[in-house]
C-alpha cells in the first residue's frame, strides 16, 4: 500500500532512522477484520552508529497516527532486549503475512533469533493473562463486540497451539485453528466472513455455541504453563546481530 510506504519514509526523514522492518499487527494481520478496521503499523528502526554511543537514556520509540495508520516503532537495541525476554508482540511481528517494508536478509535473520529465544512459558502466560482480561470483558453478558469475542478466542487458540507444538505459533488465525475440530473450525470461519461485513460498533449477541468453545478452551489450557520451558540463551548472539547491524550504518 503505497500511502503506507510514503508516511513510513516520511517517519524515517522526520527522525533521521532506517527503517529495518515493517509490517502489519492487530485484526488485519490476525485474519479477522472489519470494514472499518484500523492499519495498526508496527516497525522496527535503527539510529546511526554515533547516535548509540551516549551514557544517558535515549526515547527508544516512536509513535505516530496519521487518520486510519497507526504507527508505532522500536529502536533495533530495545528489540533486541525484548527478544532476550521473548517478547511476545515482537516475536508475532515476524510472523505477519503483511510486510510493508523490509529487506529480505534482515527478516531472515531475525526470525532465526526469535526462534532461538523463543520461550514457550513467556508466551503462553502473555496469551493466557490477555484471555483472562478479554474474558472479563464478555462473559456474563448478552450481547458485546464481536472484536473482543476474537481477542479472547485468539489468545486461547494461542495457548493451546503452545501445549500442542514445539514451533513459534503463527500469527494469522487460520494457523492457530489446526488443533481445534472440523466444526469449529468452521464456526469460527462464519465468524470471520460476519466480522468482515459489520462495523466495529456491531454489539453480537451471546452464542451458546460459541460459548461453549471458549469454556472448552480455557479447560484445556488452564494450569499448565508452569509446565513449559523457559529459554536460557544469554546475551551474545543478540550483541552479535546488534554490533553486524550497526557496523552496516558505516555504508549508508
Amino acid at each position: 500500500m503505497e500511502l503506507i510506504a510514503t508516511a513510513l519514509r516520511e517517519l524515517e526523514r522526520l527522525h533521521d532512522i532506517t527503517i529495518l522492518y515493517a509490517c502489519e499487527t492487530g485484526s488485519r494481520a490476525w485474519g479477522f477484520p472489519s470494514p472499518d478496521s484500523d492499519y495498526d503499523i508496527r516497525f522496527l528502526y535503527r539510529h546511526s552508529k554515533d547516535w548509540y554511543l551516549h551514557l544517558g537514556d535515549r526515547k527508544d520509540s516512536i509513535e505516530s497516527m496519521d487518520g486510519d495508520l497507526d504507527m508505532t516503532g522500536w529502536d533495533l537495541r530495545k528489540s533486541l532486549k525484548l527478544l532476550k525476554r521473548s517478547n511476545t508482540a515482537l516475536i508475532e511481528r515476524f510472523q505477519s503475512p503483511m510486510q510493508y517494508m523490509g529487506e529480505a536478509d534482515f527478516k531472515q535473520e531475525f526470525h532465526h533469533l526469535a526462534e532461538q529465544y523463543y520461550s514457550a512459558k513467556a508466551v503462553y502466560f502473555h496469551h493466557f493473562n490477555q484471555a483472562v482480561r478479554f474474558n472479563e470483558e464478555i462473559d456474563g453478558k448478552s450481547s458485546f463486540k464481536l472484536k473482543s469475542y476474537f481477542y479472547l478466542l485468539r489468545s486461547l487458540l494461542s495457548c493451546n497451539w503452545i501445549l500442542n507444538d514445539a514451533r513459534m505459533l503463527p500469527m494469522h488465525i487460520e494457523g492457530l485453528m489446526i488443533y481445534l475440530s472440523d466444526s469449529d473450525r468452521a464456526m469460527i470461519r462464519r465468524l470471520i466472513k460476519q466480522k468482515a461485513e459489520l462495523n466495529e460498533s456491531y454489539l453480537h449477541p451471546a452464542d451458546p455455541d460459541e460459548r461453549s468453545l471458549i469454556t472448552r478452551l480455557f479447560g484445556a489450557v488452564s494450569g499448565k504453563g508452569d509446565l513449559l520451558t523457559v529459554n536460557k540463551e544469554d546475551y551474545k548472539k543478540l550483541d552479535q546481530f546488534f554490533i553486524k547491524q550497526l557496523n552496516a550504518t558505516d555504508s549508508r
